[in-house]
Formats: C-alpha cells, sequence, structure tokens
C-alpha cells in the first residue's frame, strides 16, 4: 500500500432527507389515528362520557359530584357536549345543600380553534344555574378545593386573573346567587341573567341584569355590551356597567384588551357614596371612613397589579386628586397612593377618626360608632349639677351620640389586618372655621397589621403641630402611641378680631401617649403618658390678667374701658401627666407682671369630666376682691367655668409656696425642649421656687 493511498480522504455520502412523498405518508398517518382517536370518542356510550366526568370533576374538588344525564356530538363543526342536572356537594361544615347546581348546561365548540390551539366557544348556554358561597368565621370557604397535605396556593396563584376562552354566545337564565361571608360581613341573595338579542340602536346586543339583597339593602348590576358573534381575540371587546348596592353608585365604560382575558382591562368609572369604607364589601380593601365621596377615574388591570393614574373627586366639600396602585400578588394586598388636596376642609378629618361615620351597606364600617353610657334621655341636670351629655352632643356638632369629644368608633381590625398600604397625602391649603391652618400632610404605612403616621404635619402661618402616631393592630387589643409636638406657634394668630390681640406670645409643647383600644376615645381611657404646653414669653391685655384674679375693680372695670392695656407673660406652664386614663395637673401655673395664676385639678378621659381649679394671686394691692377660685367642670365637649360655690376661701396671709408648685419644671421643659431649660423668664421663675419664696399675700 503506498502513502498516496493512506492518505486518501474517505468521502462520506451527506444524510438523505425524507422525501415530499415521505412526509406526506408521515401525515396522513397521524390524521388518520387522529380520526380513529375521535372516532372511537364519539362512539363511546353516553354513560360512559358521564361516568369519566364525574369522577374527573370529584377528583379535582375533593366533592362529590353528580350527573342526571350527558350527551356529547363530536362528530359535528362545532362539538356539543350537553349536561342535564349536574350537581356538586357543599363543604361538610357548609349549609345542607349543593354548592352548585345547573338545571342545563350546553357548551359548543370550533374545531378550528380547537386545532389552533386557541379554543373559541361558539355557544355557552346556563339554565338555572344556582350557586352558593360560604366563609364561616375560621376563614374556611367553600370554593377552596384544596385537599389536606396539599401544597399551599402562592398569592399570585390565589389572586390571579380568569382567563376565559372567546365566547360567541352566552346565555344564562333563572340564575341565583347566594353569598354568606362572616370573615367579610357579606351576605348576597340575588338573581343574575344574560341574554344576547338582535342589537338595535336602542338596545344593546348584549344585556347582563342583576338584582337582590347585600346585606340588607337592594342590589342592581346592569351590564349592556356589543354583540358576542363578531368578538375577535386580537380586538378588545368593550361593555358598559352600572351597579347600585344601597347608597353606592357606579357606572364604568370598560374595555377587555384580548377577550376574554379578564388579566388585560381598563375601565373609566365613577362612583359616588356616603362613606369610601363602604366599598371594602365590594372590593376588600380596607379604605377609611370618609363623608360623601364623589370620584372617578381609569382603573388600569395588569394582570395582579391594579392603578389608577387619573383618580378625582371630592370627598365632603375638599377635593382629592393623585394615583392609586394595587398590588394583589402578595400574601396580603398593597394599596399604594400619592393623594393631594388644593383645598381640604378640616372637618372632613373627622369622618377617618370615626366622629362622623356614616350609616352605609351595613352599621360596622371601619370605624363604627359603639355609643357609650352618658345618660342619654336625662333632661335638665343631674344630681351633680352636670348637663345630660346628650343635651350637651344635640348642641355640639363636635361630640358624638354618646356626648363625648373623642371619637369612640370601633377600628375593624380584621381589615387592617388582611391588607398593607403605603400612602402619602398633602393638602395644599386647609380650610377651618378658628384654625389658621395652612396646610396638612401626612405619610401613612401600613405593614402587617401595623399603622405608623409619620411625619404627619399640621402647619399654621406661624407655627407647626408634628409628631407621629402609631397604631399596632397586631395584639388582640390595639395599641396606640402618639409623639407630637408644638413648635413656635403663636398665639396671636387665633384671634379673629381687628387691633390688639388679647393674647400673644410664642408656644411650644408636646403629647406623648400610650394608650390601648379600638378607638380614640377607649385609647384615651387608658392612656399614660404626658402633655405639656409651655408659653415662654408673650402679652395679653390686662382685662385677661385680671380677671383670672376675680377683681372686679380693675377686672370687669377694663373689660369695659380699657381693653389695650398690656401685660407681660413671664412664663406660662401647664403640665398633665396620665394614669389610666387619668389626666392630673402637675403643674399649672402662668406667671404675668400683676398676677401669678396656678392650678390643680384632674381630666378624667374615661368620662372625659373637668375638674380643675384655679387661682389668681395679685402682686399688688387690688380692692374689691372676690376670694374665691376659679372652677372648671363639665366636660371636654361642654365646659363650664365659674366661682366656686359655698365657702369663701380668704386669701389674706395665704401665700402660695411655688416650691412644692414648680419641683418638676426642670424637667418638664426639657421633656417638650430642651432649649427651654435656658429660658430666662422659666428660669427665673424656677430659680424663685428653688430658693423657697413664696408669692405676698394679698391684702
Amino acid at each position: 500500500m503506498s502513502v498516496d493511498t493512506l492518505e486518501r480522504p474517505v468521502r462520506t455520502r451527506p444524510p438523505r432527507l425524507p422525501g415530499a412523498e415521505t412526509v406526506k405518508r408521515v401525515l396522513l398517518g397521524i390524521l388518520a389515528l387522529v380520526a380513529v382517536c375521535l372516532l372511537t370518542l364519539a362512539l363511546l356510550p353516553d354513560s360512559l362520557w358521564r361516568s369519566l366526568l364525574v369522577k374527573a370533576v370529584s377528583h379535582a374538588t375533593g366533592r362529590q359530584a353528580s350527573i342526571g344525564s350527558l350527551t356529547v356530538h363530536l362528530l359535528r363543526r362545532n362539538p356539543e357536549i350537553t349536561v342535564q342536572r349536574f350537581e356538586l356537594a357543599n363543604a361538610n361544615w357548609a349549609a345542607q345543600r349543593p354548592m352548585i347546581t345547573v338545571r342545563r348546561f350546553d357548551v359548543s365548540v370550533s374545531w378550528k380553534s380547537v386545532l389552533r390551539f386557541s379554543p373559541v366557544l361558539s355557544r355557552v348556554e346556563l339554565d338555572g344555574p344556582d350557586l352558593d358561597l360560604e366563609r364561616d368565621t375560621g376563614n374556611r370557604a367553600n370554593w377552596d378545593f384544596s385537599t389536606p397535605g396539599a401544597r399551599p396556593r402562592k398569592p399570585s396563584e390565589k389572586n390571579a386573573p380568569t382567563h376565559l376562552p372567546v365566547i360567541q354566545q352566552l346565555i344564562l337564565s333563572d340564575g341565583k346567587l347566594n353569598v354568606a361571608d362572616a370573615v367579610a360581613k357579606l351576605t348576597f341573595n340575588g338573581r343574575i341573567t344574560i341574554a344576547e338579542r338582535q342589537a338595535s340602536a336602542a338596545t344593546p346586543a348584549l344585556g347582563v341584569q342583576g338584582s337582590g339583597i347585600l346585606n340588607g339593602k337592594p342590589f342592581d348590576l346592569r351590564i349592556m355590551g356589543g354583540a358576542l358573534i363578531n368578538v375577535d381575540e386580537s380586538r378588545p371587546y368593550e361593555f358598559d356597567a352600572a351597579m347600585t348596592a344601597a347608597d353606592i353608585k357606579l357606572t364604568a365604560h370598560t374595555e377587555i384588551r384580548h377577550p376574554f382575558d379578564l388579566g388585560k382591562i381598563s375601565s373609566r368609572f365613577h362612583v359616588t357614596g356616603k362613606d369610601l369604607a363602604d366599598v371594602y364589601y365590594l372590593t376588600g380593601l380596607a379604605l377609611p371612613n370618609t363623608p360623601p365621596y364623589d370620584v372617578s377615574g381609569t382603573l388600569v388591570r395588569d394582570d395582579l397589579n391594579l392603578r389608577v393614574d387619573d383618580f378625582r373627586g371630592r370627598l365632603g366639600a375638599s377635593d382629592i386628586g393623585g394615583k392609586i396602585a394595587i398590588d394583589s400578588g402578595k400574601e396580603r394586598p398593597k394599596l399604594t397612593a400619592e393623594l393631594t388636596s388644593k383645598v381640604l376642609n378640616l372637618s372632613d378629618l373627622a369622618a377617618p377618626l370615626g366622629t362622623q361615620a356614616a350609616p352605609g351597606l351595613k352599621s360596622d364600617t371601619l370605624a363604627q360608632p359603639t355609643g357609650a353610657d352618658g345618660g342619654a334621655g336625662m333632661t335638665g341636670k343631674d344630681a351633680h349639677g352636670k348637663k345630660p351629655r346628650a343635651k350637651m352632643a344635640a348642641h355640639d356638632p363636635q361630640a358624638n351620640e354618646s356626648g363625648l369629644l373623642l371619637p369612640d368608633a370601633d377600628l375593624q381590625v380584621n381589615r387592617v389586618r388582611a391588607m398593607d398600604a403605603d400612602v402619602k397625602f398633602d393638602a395644599q391649603s386647609v380650610t377651618t372655621g378658628k384654625i389658621p391652618l395652612q396646610n396638612v400632610s401626612f405619610h401613612l404605612l401600613l405593614d402587617d397589621s401595623k399603622i405608623t403616621l409619620k411625619p404627619l404635619e399640621f402647619n399654621l402661618p406661624e407655627g407647626q403641630f408634628s409628631g407621629s402616631v402609631v397604631l399596632n393592630a397586631r395584639p388582640p387589643v390595639p395599641e396606640t402611641d402618639i409623639d407630637m409636638k408644638l413648635d413656635n406657634v403663636n398665639l396671636a394668630q387665633f384671634t379673629s378680631q381687628p387691633g390688639t390681640p388679647p393674647l400673644s406670645g410664642r408656644m411650644v409643647g408636646r403629647l406623648r401617649l400610650h394608650g390601648t383600644g379600638t378607638s380614640v376615645h377607649k385609647a384615651a381611657a387608658s392612656a399614660s403618658g404626658d402633655i405639656t404646653v409651655v408659653l415662654p414669653d408673650g402679652e395679653m391685655t390686662s382685662a385677661f390678667a385680671e380677671l383670672t384674679g376675680i377683681n372686679l375693680d380693675k377686672g370687669l372695670g377694663l373689660l369695659l374701658t380699657d381693653k389695650h392695656q398690656q401685660t407681660e407673660i413671664r412664663c406660662g406652664i401647664a403640665s398633665f401627666h396620665a394614669d389610666d386614663g387619668d389626666l392630673k395637673a402637675n403643674t399649672l401655673v402662668l406667671d404675668t407682671s400683676h398676677v401669678l395664676v396656678t392650678g390643680s385639678g384632674d381630666i378624667n378621659l374615661k368620662n372625659e369630666d373637668l375638674d380643675l381649679s384655679l387661682r389668681g394671686q395679685p402682686k399688688g394691692i387690688r380692692l374689691l376682691r372676690l376670694r374665691s377660685p376659679i372652677q372648671v367642670h363639665g366636660t371636654l365637649a361642654h365646659p363650664d367655668i365659674g366661682l366656686k360655690t359655698g365657702d369663701v376661701v380668704a386669701q389674706t396671709g395665704g401665700a402660695i409656696a411655688l416650691g412644692a408648685l414648680l419641683t418638676p419644671v426642670a424637667s418638664v421643659l426639657a421633656f417638650v425642649d430642651r432649649g427651654l431649660a435656658k429660658d430666662a423668664n422659666c428660669n427665673a421663675l424656677i430659680s424663685q421656687a428653688s430658693e423657697g419664696e413664696n408669692l405676698p399675700a394679698s391684702h
């Protein structure tokens, strides 16, 4: 063998491709196999189909299913299945009746669409469907078909939108829907009808009608859409809807981008009602109580995400606008919003606190008034000379039905625990009767049943009230922590009278309280902590100062003659310590150039009773002096101020021991603001007290 022979390359033939005849034979074989399978399936007796379908449904749901009769027609252009008397058993803990009952069910599908792997249901007809949906207080739902030991479904799986095939003709007659949800406190009993007719200028092709009773209130739903026969999955399908649920009225124009994929829709809506918290029954979102509302926007759904970028309208007398988004792909849906108000009416903030919880679909909204024992039905005055709370509430719009000033509407903690939120709000201007607020803003975070308002700011032309509020609903009884500060608030801005203000000066303060309870009033009734207000300097009219000493000559006389004579305020301190709802005055003192006002007493936050006493000690000789302290009684909603009746206490020789009164002042000032410890006027008062000095006795 020569070298040339060894080096000669070995030639190989390329693989032969199957010819057209071979491909044709393979395809014909596949079609023949499909035809044989279809023929075999078509020849199966209906009783076998019925048995197979019953076993499949029973296995998938874990409930016993039954079918009266079943007819299958596969060898048609549009194969059809007809079911007579279908039933699916209810959960063993639910009502003793089937969960689903259907008298007759017809469905046909296009073979062409099946071969394209995009099924189109050419006709769906339901006669007499009866659906029972129930959920108990233990959160067991009869629509949950998961079996014991099965893998828990992810939130993205549980909340995934429905993806329906295209339906070209839909008929539903005599439909019944019954809902009893103990978690959402929702009941519904209604009927639903869907019919398609020849379209005209006045009558839409598709009409859906639903009506019934929702939580004891009328419910009505109307949907009007175009003909389904020409539905193309590549073109949007549009319909109009109008719904009434108690006082809620909703209209919407909805577009399904790819019929009927309910994960891709947009809807222009307009909704009105008395309280947005009632929308919980329709959406499951724990929205705050509000005054009557009228809002609109465009809702866009993209699978598990919903958003409204053009939200706008009115809440009470306030405008509202901004962006809202909801992420339902988490264990707890999360609401994110950036809201603004050009003009906020301060009275509209009463509803979220529960002061004016409006009636809605049911009496228990997000915050529900529970009432309190307040002597309703009494007339005149009680045995202690106090006015009945019911009478006070009638004359004071800020007091609730029980006569309490602090709202006693219970927070619906089950709703707060069911979602998260991140909401920013800013009011550019504020309308209020007496308080000159410029704007209000807050940032609310709801994370795993814990609400944090930080920052929470109320800005005045001169000064600010700001801080944080934390409401923790994780424990069985919610806990509330408040830490708010008054910064450089000028008292002169609170007067609406022309000329010299009766009281001016820079006021600072701090409120820090911890309480437990499901309402503002209940949390206050158990509160512990401190409330302190300090006036380091200022001025008041002499009439204002002299009246604190109840001097008839220089007090009332100045009110009638010279109202503009100024009196210097050297230092004013009001410090209260709270213990289990009892707000006791530790320090009450107002030092002026002519009078030193001191006080004592407490405020019972459980029943909001006032029991305070103020005494004015002049620093010079005053004639025609009534030697009686001022008493403050009544309630927070309706205080009574007057002279103490009974024995008149002689003040001659009754010097006041400032040392006992002002001993804790240094720590009190530091609690409000560390810089106050260097304030000259308050320091002078503290020094006087530390030296054990008394005020000169009156003569």
